[in-house]
């Protein structure tokens, strides 16, 4: 993969357990991004005003609050004597067409008002513009190696009508179904998509959100506020221990979606992993579903989602006695176009 993934060969071997002889085809996969950017907004009514304004903007075949935006690429891009040098997930954004701001720069070799490359921290040329060094801004991206809308600038997602989530992600409060008078938790609700999805879905349902980090409790809570979301609440604690720290019993509904390789994601400018990682990952994992087990009431559902595609990190950490497994959902991102991305859904006995 041109020196870009740089996977154990342990991990390469549990990679072929899921894909076989399709291993190259989905680690290929990995280097490009979604051929789609989604939005979900958080009025569904709101679709055809949105789309007449956007006209780059087109309504999901699924789900009536999703709409897309056909991402461009590969372009061709000019290599530059100057070059300002990002971290990963700078460059995979700027990939797409976003502009270069302070926080992902680690080198700049070059002066303002020049023409620059933007190059990440591994040597991938990944897109070019004017270096110009206003405030937080630091090169304004003119040509990038696929392009995309810059939707994060748009005012709809600044002002909480829309919301960046990719469409596997979206799936998970779908098969969540969430119902009038349910309690719902998310035990790891941080950035907020599946948590206000889920709200956004059944108002007269009640959700929980935790997070056991100060900084992203207070960016969901901010979340839930530009939504208007009224039937949300976020706590920060320990999703581990609910039922002992926080009293929590009898849950209709819990979502987990754990720390996990995010294999799955992309596109990646490089990804460097290891067996070890996985399986760290998964001892980890279960405690959450441990944790699950003790907050739902008999007969409760849970959906275990992540963005990764490792049989240790899905199957095996749900294959548990203590739950019936109703169904499983796979994304392959080399054939649905979506990031790789796991969805099950349990049933306390």
């Amino acid at each position: 993969m041109e020196g870009r993934l740089n996977y154990d060969e342990r991990l390469i071997e549990e990679l072929w357990r899921v894909y076989g002889t399709q291993l190259n085809d989905f680690l290929q996969s990995l280097l490009r991004p979604n051929p789609r950017l989604y939005l979900r907004l958080i009025d569904p009514k709101l679709r055809d005003s949105f789309l007449e304004k956007y006209d780059f903007f087109k309504s999901d075949e699924d789900f009536e609050e999703a709409i897309y935006a056909e991402v461009k690429g590969p372009n061709k891009v000019e290599e530059h004597e100057g070059k300002v040098i990002v971290d990963k997930r700078t460059a995979e954004s700027v990939m797409l067409g976003a502009n270069v701001y302070a926080p992902g720069v680690l080198k700049v070799l070059a002066k303002t008002g020049e023409t620059v490359s933007v190059v990440s921290e591994n040597g991938v040329l990944v897109a070019e513009g004017k270096l110009v060094n206003e405030g937080t801004l630091i090169v304004r991206v003119e040509n990038s190696l696929y392009s995309a809308p810059r939707i994060s600038e748009l005012e709809e997602v600044i002002e909480g009508k829309a919301y960046s989530q990719g469409k596997a992600s979206m799936y998970v409060a779908r098969l969540l179904d969430p119902r009038p008078g349910e309690l719902i938790a998310d035990m790891t609700a941080a950035p907020g998509g599946k948590l206000t999805h889920a709200a956004q879905l059944e108002p007269k349902a009640r959700v929980i959100g935790f997070d056991r980090t100060t900084e992203k409790v207070k960016k969901v809570k901010a979340l839930v506020r530009r939504m208007g979301l009224k039937n949300v609440e976020v706590y920060k604690a320990d999703s581990r221990y609910l039922y002992e720290d926080f009293g929590l019993r009898e849950v209709d509904k819990v979502i987990i979606d754990p720390p996990c390789s995010n294999l799955g994601v992309r596109p990646k400018v490089y990804d460097k992993k290891t067996i070890k990682d996985v399986l760290d990952l998964a001892q980890y994992q279960r405690q959450f579903l441990n944790a699950a087990y003790k907050i739902l009431k008999k007969g409760g559902a849970l959906i275990y989602s992540t963005c990764t595609v490792t049989l240790k990190e899905n199957e095996e950490v749900i294959n548990d006695e203590r739950f019936e497994v109703e169904y499983q959902l796979r994304f392959h991102p080399h054939i649905s176009g979506l990031t790789g991305f796991f969805i099950a859904r349990l049933v306390k006995k």
